[in-house]
């Protein structure tokens, strides 16, 4: 599938995407002039920004339950932003199996897939009382590598809800801090529509004010191995 030059008029299924950070993304899309479906377990419409009209549809999906790869057809690219069951089983279901069959649909259907993951990836050891849950989100991550999608995967640092600001990204998964839940959200939808965001992975943290050169910034990374 060629990736689009913008959001706009393209068609977006975003998961977890009346959540905490999946919200932001649903709205910065509408606000872009996409069409938004709004999928979980309880989704709610979400409008884009003040003086718009548009609102994002919603669709009943729980991907501890699988995913049906005809939910995919039509649409342009998927956010997976879905906040994990707290219990290493729950986690395992959604976060790694659930993960693992929209990367497969999405393979299917040529949609463009972004998975809003998190640092701590690759030393779930340092933080025993999660590892569970960063365990689910390592095995997510290899199965939508493996699945021959088109992905791009965000590792944000330790979410905040203040302002989109700079950022910093890294690969390598050795870092530590903190980043607002919009600057993640801006990211997603950027990497949507970027090449050079591609089969890459990374992580994201606060960086200073400057308004990110999302282009620049995923240019810079190194793609995944086999990508």
């Amino acid at each position: 599938m060629t990736v689009r030059d913008s959001v706009a008029d393209g068609r977006y299924l975003v998961l977890g995407g009346s959540g905490r950070t999946g919200s932001l993304v649903t709205s910065l899309l509408l606000e872009r002039g996409a069409r938004v479906t709004v999928a979980g377990r309880r989704p709610r419409g979400v409008a884009g920004a003040a003086g718009t009209v548009s609102t994002a549809d919603t669709v009943v999906v729980d991907l501890a339950s699988g995913f049906d790869a005809a939910q995919l057809d039509g649409y342009d690219g998927v956010v997976i932003s879905v906040e994990p069951p707290t219990d290493d089983h729950g986690a395992e279901a959604v976060m790694h199996h659930g993960v693992a069959a929209v990367a497969k649909a999405a393979a299917r259907s040529g949609a463009r897939v972004v998975l809003v993951s998190q640092i701590y990836i690759t030393r779930a050891a340092e933080h025993p009382d999660m590892s569970g849950i960063v365990t689910a989100r390592g095995r997510g991550e290899e199965a939508l590598r493996a699945s021959r999608a088109a992905y791009t995967i965000v590792r944000p640092a330790w979410l905040t809800s203040g302002p989109a600001s700079g950022v910093r990204l890294e690969q390598g998964d050795a870092g530590d801090g903190r980043i607002s839940r919009a600057s993640v959200a801006a990211a997603a939808v950027a990497a949507l529509v970027s090449q050079d965001a591609a089969g890459k992975t990374f992580e994201i943290y606060d960086a200073g004010d400057a308004v990110p050169d999302w282009s620049a910034e995923f240019a810079a990374l190194a793609a995944d191995s086999g990508a």
